[in-house]
Parts: C-alpha cells; structure tokens; sequence
C-alpha cells in the first residue's frame, strides 16, 4: 500500500484523483485544498511516501510549496501536475528538486502514467532512504534553489543556503546565529520575530507575505516571505523562504504604469485570448468602455463581433476573420453598434502577440470612432456625385478666375470637354450681348466675398447663344481670403423661349376678338382678356378678388353653375347662352369650358371661352324663315303643276297626255329636293349634341328600313356587334341616304349593296359599296370640294350635300372611289371617341 498526498485547489481535479490513481495500483489518497493544510497533514502523517501538488494553489504556488516540503523532507517524492507548460516553469522546478513535471491532459492515458511515475518514485525512495543522509542531502538540494532558503530556531538563523549567503553575507558563510530581524522586516509592521515564533509554535504559516530584506551591500530589496515550521536536527524549527521580487515588482510598476497610460489613452484597447477557440475578450480599456456604453461585465468574455449590427457590412467581418486566422494584422472601418443601439463608424485595428515561441497568445485590438471622418468622407462622395450628376452646368475657378474644374453638364451645355475648359478664363463664354457695366459689377460683388445671382447671355463653343440663370460663390478661408468660386448656370433658353411664346399668347389672348377668362375650383378669377373685362364692366385691378358670380350675376351663374361642375369634373362643355346687359342689347354667346389640368393631370380650374354669334344666329335665323317661305311657295306651286298634269293626263289625248309623266317626274324630283335642302338647313342651323349611338344598331334600322321600301334589293353587312362611340345622331340619315342612293340609282333588277364598318385607332370607318352605274364625276369633285359650283358644274345631288354636311359637322370625311368592275364605293371616316 502506498499512501500519497494530493494537494489541488481544484474540487474536480481532486476528484479525479481519487477516482483515476486507485484504479491504477495499490494506492492510498490523502487530500489537501491549500499548503497550509499539506504542511499540518505532513507534520501528522509521517507514513506518507509521496506528494503530488497541482501547480496553481491558493495564495501560491506548486514550485513555493515544493522548496516548504523539500527544506522538511529533502527526499520525499514530489511530483508536479500542472496546465502550464513554460519552460520557466519547468526549470524552476527541476532547480527546486521535483522529483518529476507532468502536464495535465497532455496524455491520453496521463492517470496511467501518473501512477507509473509514483510507483516509480517511491520505490526509490525507499530504496535509499536509509542511505543518504538526510541534514546533508537537504543543504545539498537547498543550496540549488533560487530563492533565499533558511532555518530559523528561535529567531536565529541555524542554516543559510548559498543563494541567502549571496545576498547577507561578503564571505559564503553559510551558518550564522544572527538574528533574522537583523535583515529582514516585514512590510504590516509585525515584527519579523513575533511572526516566526508564531510559525516555529505551529499556531499558523507566513505565505507570500511581503517584506524588505537589507543586503551586505546596504541595499533593501523587496522579497515575498514564506515560513512553515519543520523539524530540524530533532527540535522544531522554520524553514523561511524569501523570494526577490524586485523584477517582479519592477515588472508589476511597468504593468501599472502599461495600464494607466492604455486606460487613459485616447482610443478603446482590448486584448482577447487567442488560445481559446472563440478568442474572448480578457481586458478593456475605459475609452473602449466610454466608446461603446458597455461596462466591464458585459464586455469580458465577448468576442470581437459583439459590436456588430444590422448594417455592419459581412465583408469587412470575413476580412477580420480570415487575418485572425492567419495571425496577421488587419485594419478595417465598419458600422457597429452601442450598448443603447446607436450605430457609430468604427475603425477597427487588431495584431497578433506571441510568447517566446512564436505562438500567438493574444490580440490587441484598437478602437477609434471615425464617424464623424467617414460621414464627413460620405458627404463629400455625395457632393461630388451630386455635382458629377446634376443638370447644371457647374464649374469651380481659382481667386485669378481660371478655371479648374468643370461637371458633365457643363460640358454637355456648352460643348466645351473638360479637359479643354480646364485653364481657360469663364470669358471664352462671352456671347457679346452682355454689357461691360455687368461684368464690372459681378467681379466687384464676388471679389467682396458676396453672391452674385442673376441672368446672362453665353456662347456655346458652336457659336450658338444660350441664356442661364447664373449663381457665383466664393469659398473662402478661414482668415477670410477667397479661395475659389464656384459657378452654377442653370440652362433656361427653353424657358425664355417660354416666356417670349408666353407673352405671345397674352398678347394673342388680349388682343383677342373673344372673351376669354379661366376661374378655379372656388370661383375666383385666374386671368380674363380684356374683351371678356370690356363686356362685364370689370377692372383688371380687382378682378383676382371677384368670384364668377360676382361678374356675371346670380341669375346668368345659376344657368352656367351645372355646365362648370362638369368642366371640373375633368370634361369639355359646349353650350350657347344669351348674355343680357344693361343699356345695351343682348349677345348670343357659344361657350366653351375646357378643363384647366397641372402636369399630373389633375384639374385645378376652368379656361372659358365665349364666342359671339349674334350676327351667325341672326343670319341663321333669317335663313330659317327665308327656307320656309320658299319650301311654302315651292310646294304650293308644284302642288298646282302637279294638279294641272294630272288634269292633262286625264283628258288630253294620248300623244300629249304622256307629257303629262315627265312633268310630273320632274316636280317630284324638285320636291325631294327641297325636302332635303330643309334637312340641310336644320342641321346648320340646330346641330346636335353628341349622344352614345351602337353602329350595329344603326345600320340595322337602316338596313331595315331600305328593305321594306326596297324588297328586291340585296344588302350584305359587316359590323362588329359591340362597337359603341360618341357621336351625333346624324350619322344614322347620313348611313341611310347613301344605301338608297346606291338602291335607288341602280340600273339592274335587284340592286347589289355591301355595308362595311372598320374601327381603327382613332377613326371608324363605314363603307357603302354598291354595283350601279356609279356617281358621275362631275357629281363628286362638287362633293368632295374640288370644284365650285358655277353655271357649267353644280351638283344636282342634294342627298350626297346633305351626307357632306353631316359628317363635317363632326370633323369627318367622305370618300368617293369607282370599283374596278362596276359600280362605286362610298367611305365615310368618322373620329371616334369612346364612351
């Protein structure tokens, strides 16, 4: 049985301990959490044959508590089990006496060999612990360590290693009945001597307490103290171990000084673990702490993406990673985000930190808000695409009026490249048409540092002029000194075309014979011509405060109120309307309002148009009474020609009687004649209004009705069912008149008609083809209006003038056109406006 003691601060190591090295051989654990511990179960239990201690214990470590055991126990196996694997460590140990160095988990079956190493172990020590001797052999190993190692017997000094010589004494005088309060003090104040007497009475140990040891040399050196009692030459003593921690300390003084200047440096500094697979964060400055709103405990642990958000780019985060991964150093800027989530540009800075090897152990990262910078860069980028991009010509002279930049827009306005312009005086833009006064005044308001704003006449490099609208201003410097000027001219030769077809048209509408006047949607006056103004007794001064009703009177807008809200709502009105006025007569007006839209087509008024047809309705009038007394008189007499025909034809004799025919023949066709001739004047004198009219409709009543007048005839239609248009009623007696034209004109027993309707994209077409002796020429360039009607070419043809005066009236054509074989073909081309 070999009983062993285990001293590990680690509950899970110790556990393992317990479990793994019985399983390994006949083995016996005694566990200790702390040194302080070990030494009371060493001191008690003298049975135990070997130590095995992990390196990282409390208020100490492994190599400390292994110099303890060795200045009690020079020979007792000591194995040292750690996770450190430093070659510092290493040798410190070995230079201490350790009986073997193992490294945690560096061996898959390191249980095995640990119980391997102890059995070795203790079998050697058994095998010459009757041997050697043990005082010797302690000196012998003491001698070899770093530290300063002593045994102290009641405040005295009884053994001083080599190492405590070398610090005390001149000579190598290893022994001394000094007292240790001679050169060693302790840094609470406790005496040095109440602290041992203590230690050498078991009541307690001194573990890595701090101290001051005086040298032969006069110099005070800063050591750690560690006492524990033992027994030596059979009576009870203190091994007192001084460590010289003046680099240490020198270190720890870089280390705070290292602190406080990253602390306060004025970027954020972390540092993360590069051993550990997501690289935590170990340590952070406060500027990184103030940067990002995070404190201490919501930034150690995290790693380098934590800062990241939505519209951190994936890019830069890849670019970070791929350097970490190849332990370079990489510097990025990129969006990350506050603890409160505000965004900030952060130019990120990380390097790699090796150890003596190589191996990359940390890595620093530095933090410098840059958004102010990059958002200052951003604004720039976008002026300058702004500039690049806009549709003015812009360009930039220095205070010497040379130019020294020019955008596109420049180049596309007046011809001239940029590479070209660039050099030149703004003057190789002068048209002539400005005057020396303006060129003096621009000069002397921008040399002053002042905007200057207003119209000028250039020159392309064609030669051909342009009119801008010119704004040029200084930059200047902090002290005031101009540095540059910047021009923009925006290019307004349309505009000014514009205006000078504008003035044209107030010039055209005021001059105007017509009242013209346009209202919005309340009512009030946009503009009135001055006819409009003449014939209302209104002032151009107060017209924008008047509303129509105002101008026109209640009465008169009651009447023009309905027509208007259909204008408003988007639709043109036409209506005749008598005007009346005091003192002077009344006026017959065509009115017209068409809706008054902006350029996204909505309707913000009503332009109004009024046309007086006194005089046209006048003549109309008198040409109505005119054809009713002649159509009277007409009828009338041709009633009696026709009474005296009959008469002769019922008792002349034969040979005269049939006279009789052709005078009746004759006064029938007069007749008809002047029945269309009043169809002719109705139409002129009362057009329609547009009405919704089905052609298929149509043309089947007509059909129809040719069809039971005519039964011989045979008519053929081709007419899409659907074809719905607005239009006036008219055009159904027009449709009508041509079918029995070709009917009745024909010269075969059964007349031959074939009716056709095509729509097109803005006209319909209606075609009426028949297979009759055809329409004399003469007949149809009167129609068509290719002749005048004089005393040798008339049209006797009153039902063709009457189709012709149909579709006029609706802005349509006829068309006449022979067939190749026989016959002829009538075309009406009507617009089409849809329902």
């Amino acid at each position: 049985m070999t009983k062993i003691l285990t001293v590990a601060a680690d509950d899970e190591f110790a556990a393992a301990c317990a479990t793994a090295l019985p399983e390994h051989g006949d083995i016996q654990l005694v566990s200790a959490a702390s040194v302080e511990e070990a030494i009371e179960i060493l001191e008690r239990q003298t049975d135990i044959e070997c130590v095995v201690s992990d390196h990282d214990l409390p208020n100490t470590n492994g190599i400390a508590f292994l110099e303890a055991v060795r200045a009690r126990t020079p020979t007792l196996p000591f194995i040292l089990f750690t996770t450190e694997g430093s070659e510092m460590v290493a040798s410190r140990a070995i230079s201490a006496g350790v009986t073997d160095y193992l490294i945690k988990e560096r061996h898959k079956n390191q249980w095995e060999q640990l119980a391997t190493l102890i059995r070795n172990a203790v079998r050697y020590y058994r095998d010459q612990s009757g041997i050697v001797n043990t005082e010797e052999r302690a000196k012998t190993l003491l001698n070899a360590a770093n530290d300063i190692i002593a045994v102290v017997r009641d405040g005295a000094v009884a053994y001083l290693n080599e190492t405590g010589a070398s610090y005390i004494h001149d000579a190598q005088d290893q022994t001394s009945t000094g007292s240790v309060s001679d050169f060693l003090v302790a840094d609470d104040t406790t005496p040095i001597d109440d602290l041992l007497a203590a230690v050498q009475s078991g009541l307690e140990t001194l573990d890595h307490r701090g101290g001051k040891l005086m040298t032969a040399e006069g110099t005070t050196v800063p050591v750690e103290i560690t006492a524990t009692r033992v027994t030596w030459t059979e009576t009870p003593a203190v091994v007192l171990i001084l460590r010289d921690v003046s680099e240490q300390e020198d270190q720890a003084n870089e280390l705070r000084l290292t602190n406080q200047v990253i602390d306060e440096a004025p970027i954020g500094i972390t540092v993360a673990d590069a051993t550990q697979s997501n690289k935590p964060l170990i340590y952070a400055n406060d500027k990184f702490h103030e940067l990002t709103g995070y404190d201490e405990g919501d930034t150690l642990g995290q790693d380098f993406q934590f800062l990241q958000g939505e519209n951190t780019n994936p890019g830069q985060i890849a670019e970070i990673r791929d350097a970490a991964d190849a332990e370079e150093s990489v510097a990025v800027e990129l969006r990350n985000y506050r603890a409160d989530g505000t965004e900030f540009w952060n130019r990120v800075t990380i390097a790699p930190i090796t150890n003596d090897t190589g191996e990359v152990t940390h890595y620093v990262g530095f933090q410098e808000d840059v958004t102010e910078r990059v958002e200052y860069e951003q604004m720039l980028r976008r002026f300058q695409r702004a500039v690049e991009a806009a549709g003015h010509a812009i360009y930039i002279t220095d205070p010497d009026g040379v130019i020294t930049y020019a955008n596109p827009a420049f180049e596309r306005i007046t011809g001239y490249d940029s590479n070209e312009i660039v050099g030149q005086n703004p003057r190789v833009l002068k048209s002539g048409e400005m005057s020396t006064t303006y060129y003096d005044r621009l000069w002397a308001t921008i040399s002053r540092g002042h905007v200057w704003e207003e119209e000028i006449h250039d020159q392309k490099k064609s030669g051909e002029l342009y009119y801008a609208h010119q704004t040029i201003a200084p930059l200047t410097r902090s002290n005031g000194d101009i540095e540059a000027y910047v021009a923009i001219q925006q290019d307004i030769t349309d505009q000014k075309e514009d205006e000078f077809q504008l003035r044209q048209y107030e010039r055209a509408i005021e001059g105007a014979d017509e009242l013209i006047a346009a209202i919005d949607h309340e009512r009030r006056y946009l503009f009135a011509n001055e006819a409009y103004r003449d014939f209302h007794d209104l002032g151009s001064e107060s017209l924008s405060e008047m509303t129509l009703a105002d101008a026109i009177g209640t009465e008169t807008y009651e009447t023009a109120e309905p027509n208007l809200e259909r204008a408003l709502d988007g639709e043109a009105v036409q209506y005749r309307m008598t005007r009346t006025r005091s003192h002077r007569s009344d006026r017959v007006f065509d009115i017209r309002y068409y809706p008054l839209t902006d350029d996204t087509g909505h309707v913000e008024g009503v332009v109004a148009t009024m046309r007086d047809l006194t005089e046209q309705v006048e003549r109309e009038q008198h040409l109505t009474s005119l054809d009713r007394m002649l159509r009277h008189n007409i009828q009338n007499e041709l009633n009696l020609v026709l009474g005296h025909a009959q008469m002769i034809d019922d008792q002349a004799p034969d040979e005269i009687a049939e006279l009789s025919t052709t005078i009746e023949e004759s006064a029938n066709r007069i007749l008809e004649q002047a029945n269309k001739e009043r169809e002719i004047v109705e139409l002129l004198s009362d057009p329609a209004d547009p009405t919704h009219i089905n052609l298929a409709e149509i043309v089947d009543a007509v059909v129809d009705q040719v069809l039971g007048e005519h039964p011989d005839a045979k008519i053929s239609v081709e007419v899409p069912t659907d074809l719905q248009m607005l239009s006036i009623p008219e055009v159904q007696r027009a449709i009508e008149e041509l079918v029995k034209n070709a009917v009745i004109h024909s010269d075969g027993r059964s007349p031959q008609v074939r009716i056709t309707v095509t729509k097109h994209e803005a006209t319909v077409e209606i075609q009426v083809a028949d297979d009759g002796p055809g329409i004399p020429p003469s007949e149809r360039r009167v129609i068509a209006g290719d002749s005048e009607i004089d005393d040798v070419t008339h049209s006797s043809g009153m039902g063709l003038w009457l189709v012709k005066r149909i579709v006029s009236r609706i802005d349509g054509d006829i068309q006449f056109r022979e067939r190749d074989n026989r016959g002829s073909m009538v075309t009406l081309l009507l617009p089409f406006y849809d329902t």
